[in-house]
């Protein structure tokens, strides 16, 4: 298949704290979102009926303005860490994550991010926290695969287990159904085309921002060292399909449209086609 770039769905990740309304997002000519739920607190806190029908109504409102809902990043924090060695935290975190797919299986989305751990993560327990993070995945991908969804595991950075290629494909390895979500600035080891090309067709989603290489910094593109002319590269060597998904700090919605007319631009400009 031959992947036009030009023809990428634009996303943007939103929330019902973001300052700017779904309105707003489609006004400016996006395409998608990707829904993040509440973080840090505990499963129990998190999955209640008044929350459903928070996002729920969120889910509709986008729906009704033409705003496809690709994907929703469940929850993090310690209390959602599927990699702890603590088997009743472990377990309170599967619960609450399968909770949640039935939720989104009636919203009509297609993937689930999840992040593999929190952090930090102790050298001496690394290993041990790979191998749980690696049966948990294995257990919610299949899980999710029931529903019609796709788990898709995240690269993070710091100490946080899949902190680059090698680890993700590690975290993946005996989970067939689970795909990847490609973050673009948590990769503090390797470049994101280089992660890209490792990774290959089992990339189904992307968090798309910029960043000094030092740090997460969620910058838009432009502002900091990728290459995003490498990026778009790749993504188009491995049959890429899905969304432009954008997870980057931005003030006005128009901003994140200019960058990614910017980025095609600039594939163009480099000899590459884009229609």
């Amino acid at each position: 298949m031959t992947i036009n770039p030009g023809q990428w769905k634009l996303g943007t990740y939103w929330d019902d704290k973001e300052p700017h309304s779904l309105e707003q997002i489609r006004e400016a000519g996006y395409s998608c979102i990707e829904l993040n739920l509440d973080n840090y607190k505990s499963p129990a806190d998190t999955v209640t009926p008044e929350n459903f029908a928070r996002y729920d109504s969120a889910v509709q409102t986008a729906k009704g303005l033409g705003l496809e809902v690709w994907s929703v990043h469940l929850p993090f924090g310690c209390q959602w860490d599927i990699s702890d060695l603590d088997d009743t935290v472990r377990e309170s975190a599967i619960k609450g994550n399968i909770q949640i797919m039935d939720w989104v299986k009636g919203w009509g989305a297609r993937v689930l991010v999840i992040h593999p751990s929190f952090e930090p993560i102790q050298n001496e327990e690394r290993a041990g926290r790979l191998v749980k993070a690696a049966e948990t995945i294995r257990l919610l991908s299949g899980e999710a695969a029931k529903r019609g969804l796709h788990l898709a595991v995240e690269d993070l950075p710091r100490t946080c287990l899949g902190n680059n290629a090698e680890e993700i494909a590690a975290l993946i390895k005996d989970a067939p159904e689970a795909v990847v979500c490609c973050d673009s600035n948590h990769l503090l080891t390797e470049t994101p085309e280089s992660f890209i090309r490792a990774i290959g067709s089992r990339i189904m989603t992307l968090h798309i921002s910029d960043y000094d290489g030092v740090d997460e910094r969620h910058w838009i593109p432009g502002r900091g060292i990728v290459k995003w002319v490498e990026v778009v590269r790749a993504l188009v060597e491995i049959g890429y399909a899905g969304p432009f998904m954008y997870e980057a700090d931005y003030e006005n919605p128009q901003d994140v449209v200019a960058s990614f007319r910017a980025i095609l631009n600039a594939y163009r400009e480099a000899g590459q086609g884009v229609q």
